[in-house]
């Protein structure tokens, strides 16, 4: 490690070395040339040359200027407007006007130069280094003054579903879809490589120019106009809460980025997530640290209740149909927050619970060693009138607790669970709160599973594109399980196809022709059958009247 540091040394000492050696170098200002001997007096004196010979003095160079020594950016203090005087001969006066401009076209020897125009150079010394802001300044006005790429909503639409597709039929890389050897007509058809990538650099849902404290600010707008969306879907009543991982694992994003051991995708943004039991996403919110709840209240007993328990609080704000029943895990559940869930907003919850957060209510309870020793399926409880509260105990491959504020553990049923001794599935006693935790409790992971079937890729380093491809696959997913409300089935794969065709096809206007008029009348197919399309595109009033042609 010493050896490193002092080849460091070195290597730093030597370019300072060399530095010092380029600047010796560079003549001074005005300086007289190596072949005139005069002493040192005489050379720091400065002497107008004659106009007939005289040494060639040496103008304020730019290396000399620029001080490679020296990092610091304060350089206000220095002087750069030294004015520059050029003593120069009769005919090279003519060339040089003034000290600032110079004319090449009275130069009689140069005819080759009379042709083009006659330049004018301004000779200015060099300018102070700008601050931090005034490079963020500078920066903003190119952003203000770039040329536009020229997008129109037809080009948005397809790059979308180029997305959706990517989803579908993977391949390594995104430019596999347009490469000679791997092209997939759907996309490569669709929009030139070029026009993706620029749609791909440029894109971005929020002013860059603006400063904001929020650590979601380049998704935000777009996080909440979707988010008021799914509020809008009618509800079921019976919901669970739990965390969805969005999937990131690079170094753009900070402290924003999380790590969840026991999910499948252990890496990224954790969003709290309310979703009813189909698997359609009803809120979410996302963690921010400090900035989680932003634009939310609480009061004081509220908010003594920590994290886990006021993302719950904040999820249920939202609950419009009430009396509703809500799920969660130990990582949520409290007693406190079941009191409250259940006295200020009209709402029942289970789920299970930590030890450590019963308030007592453990020693009423047999321990888990007690319990383990009892057979498989052993359960017990205690129930608070006043405040309205079950916890039930249950021994199953371990022992697990559940508090409740609408249901305990009777009546009792009998569930199947695989015995490794017997290597059979024998019967096993389940307590009724466990029934209902377990038929309910699902909804988030479900929604999490179907958005890993098919998710949209979006690889990139800017952080907020893997939240807004996430985005996608929710609104995607809360649509098709809508769809299947309606009676519909279709499945997830088909019904991407279908948005798909309707977002390459929907309101525009066709580019087939008919090629069949010169085929012969006995090679023609009179009852085509054709894949049929879509109901955006049927109905999109575009392209399905009939063109009027001369008879032959």
């Amino acid at each position: 490690m010493a050896s490193k540091q002092q080849s460091v040394g070195g290597t730093r000492n030597l370019q300072l070395t060399r530095a010092h050696k380029i600047l010796a170098l560079v003549p001074a200002q005005n300086a007289c040339s190596d072949d005139s001997s005069t002493s040192d007096e005489e050379a720091n004196a400065y002497i107008p040359p004659s106009p007939d010979t005289s040494d060639p003095p040496s103008i304020a160079s730019s290396l000399e200027a620029l001080n490679l020594l020296d990092t610091s950016t304060d350089s206000k203090n220095e002087q750069h407007d030294i004015p520059i005087t050029l003593p120069l001969t009769p005919t090279f006066d003519e060339v040089f006007p003034s000290p600032n401009t110079s004319n090449y076209n009275v130069i009689p020897t140069l005819n080759s130069i009379q042709s083009l125009p006659s330049p004018s150079v301004e000779l200015s010394s060099p300018q102070p280094s700008t601050s931090g802001q005034q490079l963020l300044l500078t920066r903003s006005k190119l952003e203000q003054l770039g040329r536009s790429i020229q997008l129109t909503e037809d080009e948005i639409k397809s790059f979308l579903a180029i997305q959706i597709m990517m989803g579908i039929v993977q391949m390594p890389a995104y430019t596999d879809y347009w490469a000679r050897k791997t092209r997939y007509p759907l996309n490569a058809d669709l929009m030139p490589l070029k026009k993706y990538q620029q749609i791909r650099r440029y894109i971005h849902f929020v002013d860059n120019t603006l400063q904001d404290s929020d650590r979601y600010f380049k998704i935000r707008p777009l996080m909440e106009k979707i988010r008021k969306n799914f509020l809008k879907i009618e509800e079921e009543g019976k919901y669970s809460i739990d965390e969805m991982m969005i999937p990131y694992k690079g170094r753009k994003a900070g402290k924003r980025k999380q790590y969840i051991k026991m999910k499948p995708k252990k890496w990224g943004f954790k969003n709290f997530v309310r979703a009813g039991v189909s698997g359609i996403i009803y809120d979410f919110i996302l963690y921010g640290g400090d900035d989680t709840f932003r634009g939310l209240t609480f009061s004081e007993k509220e908010a003594t209740i920590g994290l886990g328990g006021m993302v719950v609080l904040a999820l249920c704000q939202t609950i419009k149909k009430k009396p509703a029943i809500v799920y969660a895990d130990n990582f949520f559940m409290s007693p406190e927050l079941t009191y409250i869930l259940r006295e200020e907003y009209g709402i029942l919850s289970l789920g299970t619970i930590r030890t450590n957060r019963l308030r007592g209510c453990q020693e009423l309870l047999p321990t888990d060693k007690q319990l383990k020793k009892k057979k498989r399926g052993s359960s017990a409880q205690v129930v608070c009138n006043k405040n309205k509260l079950a916890v039930v105990k249950w021994n199953d491959n371990k022992v697990v607790t559940l508090i409740s504020t609408y249901i305990d553990s009777y009546p009792l049923e009998t569930i199947k669970r695989y015995d490794k001794d017997e290597k059979k599935k024998v019967d096993v006693e389940c307590p009724q709160v466990v029934k209902h935790y377990n038929k309910h409790m699902g909804g988030v992971d479900l929604a999490d599973m179907l958005i890993s079937l098919y998710r949209t890729p979006f690889k990139s380093h800017r952080w907020y594109l893997g939240i807004f491809s996430q985005l996608v696959d929710m609104c995607i997913n809360n649509v098709w399980l809508l769809h299947r409300r309606d009676g519909k089935k279709t499945s997830l794969k088909d019904f991407r196809f279908e948005l798909f065709d309707g977002l390459s096809k929907s309101n525009r206007i066709g580019t087939n022709q008919n090629v069949t008029d010169d085929i012969g009348e006995n090679l023609k197919i009179h009852k085509p059958v054709s894949v049929r399309p879509t109901d955006s595109v049927r109905f999109d009033n575009t392209g399905h009247l009939p063109e009027a042609v001369l008879a032959k």
